[in-house]
């Protein structure tokens, strides 16, 4: 270990990395915000050589090093063929299903392996001195109990389905509460990705004593391969289709645009997003939108280059979210030049400050307002510019506050 190591590079000792949920998004598409965490969390591990990386399938835990984990992120990234299901899955009629088939391409590549009970056995056998979990996978205190003699750090990237149980679905307030009193019980770091969410977290207490909360804001990569002429009068929507990201506002500000100026002239709506939870009425709204194709175009799940080149040509970003965590859409349109007119949230204000135009995410009216002033070029933004956060700060800020307690683990022989 040189002085100059970076990252989680700094802690030494071998580090695994949970990447039950990257699994689980094979064949899935385009990737989601806590799946893109995950991703930055591979990538920066991948060249430590004592790095390991844990994966729960459907008939136990695998191992892998680094060539495992770079196939199952080429996987996830439909950078290769998935191939073929093994003949167990095959037999019991689950062969056609991308998580059975690229299970089967990884076992192979294991280097250790063990039944759902067995995980502590061979944590044993290895001995790591932390276990990272990003994903909200894999959040059970039977997994964190197999690492007692290691550190184990979580990533809360929300408490929105404990706190917000009308924008789930009904039966995951629930489930999460439970997640969340394991990390409680178990973890020995909560790492939260903004100030918004280590106090939901500090809240959720009621007072009690719970692990250490390292908050590190999540780093911003979006990268265009040419340059893009922005295009006056684009605006671009980016987010899970359901309830909770409130696209609806949106349609129906652009249905009363219509009402006061000609539809040739009416700014164009981008709509980007996979189906989530209550899609299809969201969707059926797009669809039977009287400017459907006209000024409203929906393009469903894209991948990070395809979106990045939308919100370049774009003038805006439209986030009316009524619920985040972080929030990456309103930074990744600063890094490519488009303004975030986003939803009046503290977490938002939190990261964005001035750079972002706020609006009630419930006053269809305010939208309008706000749309026209934009679009009419009267809405006053700053001339300075915004310092995106970075990956690489935000996994100085996570070993700078994972240290003292690796350190301390290491000292108390765990």
């Amino acid at each position: 270990m040189t002085e100059t190591a970076r990252g989680l590079a700094r802690l030494g000792g071998p580090i695994w990395l949970d990447l039950t949920r990257l699994l689980t998004r094979v064949g899935r598409g385009a990737l989601s915000g806590i799946d893109r965490v995950e991703v930055a969390y591979l990538r920066h591990l991948l060249p430590l050589d004592d790095a390991r990386f844990l994966v729960r399938t459907t008939r136990g835990f695998l191992l892998l090093d680094r060539g495992g984990a770079e196939h199952l992120l080429a996987m996830a990234l439909g950078d290769v063929p998935l191939g073929e299901a093994d003949t167990f899955s095959r037999m019991t009629l689950r062969g056609g299903r991308p998580r059975h088939k690229a299970e089967a391409a990884l076992r192979p590549l294991a280097v250790d392996r063990s039944t759902g009970g067995g995980l502590a056995r061979m944590v044993a056998r290895h001995q790591p001195a932390l276990y990272l979990n990003t994903g909200h996978s894999n959040m059970v205190a039977q997994t964190f109990r197999a690492f007692r003699d290691a550190t184990v750090a979580v990533l809360v990237h929300d408490l929105i389905p404990v706190l917000h149980a009308d924008l789930v679905p009904s039966n995951q307030p629930a489930v999460f509460a439970e997640k969340i009193r394991a990390v409680e019980a178990h973890a020995d770091v909560i790492l939260a990705n903004s100030a918004a969410t280590e106090a939901d977290i500090v809240a959720w207490r009621k007072g009690k004593d719970g692990p250490t909360i390292v908050t590190a804001r999540l780093g911003i990569e979006l990268e265009l391969g040419s340059a893009v002429q922005t295009e006056p009068g684009r605006y671009v929507m980016i987010g899970t289709v359901e309830p909770r990201k409130n696209q609806t506002v949106v349609l129906e500000a652009w249905a009363k645009l219509a009402e006061e100026m000609p539809e040739q002239d009416l700014p164009q709506l981008h709509i980007i997003g996979a189906a989530g939870w209550q899609a299809p009425q969201i969707l059926m709204a797009i669809a039977n939108h009287p400017l459907r194709a006209s000024a409203i175009h929906y393009h469903g799940p894209l991948s990070d280059a395809e979106t990045a080149a939308h919100l370049a040509k774009a003038s805006g970003l439209l986030y009316p979210t009524l619920a985040e965590g972080f929030g990456l859409p309103p930074f990744e349109a600063l890094a490519v030049g488009a303004r975030p007119i986003v939803s009046d949230l503290p977490v938002l204000r939190d990261g964005l400050g001035d750079h972002a135009i706020y609006v009630d995410p419930t006053d269809v009216y305010a939208w309008i307002e706000t749309i026209k002033q934009h679009f009419a070029g009267s809405v006053p933004v700053p001339d300075t510019e915004f310092a995106l956060p970075t990956w690489a700060e935000h996994f100085d800020l996570v070993a700078a506050g994972l240290a003292p307690v690796v350190a301390g683990s290491e000292q108390e022989g765990r």
